[in-house]
């Protein structure tokens, strides 16, 4: 029955979508690539010399292609192709970076006018460059993951090119810059520029921004960056799936007992300490445990270090009181200036890992910046669960945004 709605809703899509109308290591592009169909024989995933930054690194505008190989595409749509990308980004201080990511396009010629883009921001998978999910291949889901795999497929086979990007640090040389806003945001855009130099998938201008997870909060401060950073792209809506993004509230919403590992609290204490250069001092909020395994954490995939033993690493409630985390946690919050665009929130109320309660602040917020933001909750569905709950409305909701029809918003104004 889920299978049947999902069909006649994306065929509803389809029809909106018609309205809105190399070498093993990659090549270096000084102009825009040809992007010519991948062969059936493309790898799974980008040999590690793909990765390689030119150093120094020559620069280029925000999007512009440094490189890009081939990949085998999405095993949900025969005949789809991908390609594995390096761009130029900028980063939160403002200097160009190299990014990693994927590209998806489906089978066919593109139509007249080129396809429309939707840039993807996946959920928090590590902060070792091997953790990547451009590194995976798409047979295991790719930036989409093993459970997004079927949407993924829907979005390509209704005529949807998907960039994906890794984010700044990840998959790259540096620290990775996990839930940093202006960096996110920047990473996401900068691959939807970067993907309309691929004729092959014959990228329009015409831009769609939607993630899960901290890809929700890498979507919602793409959307707020937008009109001034990539004022070239006509980015007409943004899709947050669980979204990691209030982040004082979710610290909040934690509370005080001890969290491992893997938590969201020791996830941006090390990845923010890395980003921003902070002193030692700063890592005073985690617990023995969780300084004696900093570079565990440095080192390894979210999923290990969920799989270890409990360990208790970090009091997140501590993250509110001690300098310069509550700072950092507004700063990379997004809400500081009205977005232009639609916004959705797609929450489940059974979501074990991003609290219900704050995300109804988090569109309260954005309704306070001036955004029409509609939040939409689903009943009984857990963090991953939403990727398949939420696909069978986000869809349309995609489509209407392409089709320039009004958006609903819970907003009082």
């Amino acid at each position: 029955m889920l299978q049947d709605k999902l069909c006649v809703r994306l065929a509803a899509l389809a029809g909106l979508l018609l309205l809105a109308a190399c070498t093993s290591g990659g090549t270096d592009l000084g102009t825009p690539t040809s992007g010519s169909a991948a062969p059936t024989t493309a790898p799974e995933r980008p040999p590690e010399a793909f990765y390689a930054v030119p150093n120094p690194l020559p620069p280029g505008p925000p999007g512009a292609l440094i490189r890009a190989t081939p990949i085998a595409g999405s095993p949900q749509v025969p005949g789809s192709r991908a390609w594995a990308i390096l761009y130029h980004a900028r980063s939160l201080d403002g200097r160009d970076v190299a990014v990693s990511g994927t590209v998806l396009a489906p089978p066919g010629a593109a139509p007249p006018g080129g396809r429309p883009v939707l840039a993807w921001g996946h959920g928090s998978s590590g902060l070792a460059d091997r953790c990547a999910p451009s590194r995976f291949g798409f047979d295991a889901g790719g930036a989409f993951g093993p459970a997004g795999n079927v949407l993924l497929g829907q979005l390509l086979e209704r005529g949807l090119v998907v960039a994906a990007t890794d984010y700044q640090g990840l998959g790259t040389p540096g620290p990775a810059k996990a839930a940093i806003g202006l960096a996110a945001g920047h990473a996401v855009l900068d691959a939807a520029r970067a993907a309309r130099q691929l004729t092959g998938a014959g990228a329009s201008g015409q831009v769609l921004l939607a993630g899960h997870s901290e890809g929700g909060h890498a979507a919602l401060w793409a959307a707020e960056l937008a009109a001034a950073y990539a004022p070239e792209l006509q980015v007409v809506g943004a899709a947050a799936l669980a979204p990691g993004a209030d982040l004082p509230q979710l610290i909040r919403l934690t509370g005080a007992r001890p969290a491992g590992l893997a938590s969201a609290a020791m996830y941006l204490v090390m990845a923010w300490s890395d980003a921003y250069h902070l002193p030692p001092s700063a890592l005073s909020v985690l617990l023995p445990a969780g300084r004696a395994a900093v570079d565990r954490v440095r080192s390894s995939c979210i999923d290990e270090l969920a799989a270890g033993p409990p360990v208790a690493a970090v009091r997140p409630t501590d993250l509110l009181k001690v300098a310069p985390w509550p700072a950092l946690l507004e700063r990379n919050t997004p809400g500081h200036a009205t977005t232009k665009i639609p916004l959705l929130v797609a929450q489940g109320s059974n979501d074990e890992r991003v609290a219900p309660a704050s995300n109804r602040s988090l569109a309260a917020r954005l309704c306070r910046a001036g955004d029409r933001v509609q939040l939409r909750p689903y009943p009984n569905v857990n963090h991953m669960g939403i990727l398949d709950v939420a696909g069978d409305d986000l869809p349309a909701w995609l489509g209407q945004r392409l089709a320039s029809r009004p958006a609903g918003s819970n907003c009082q104004h």
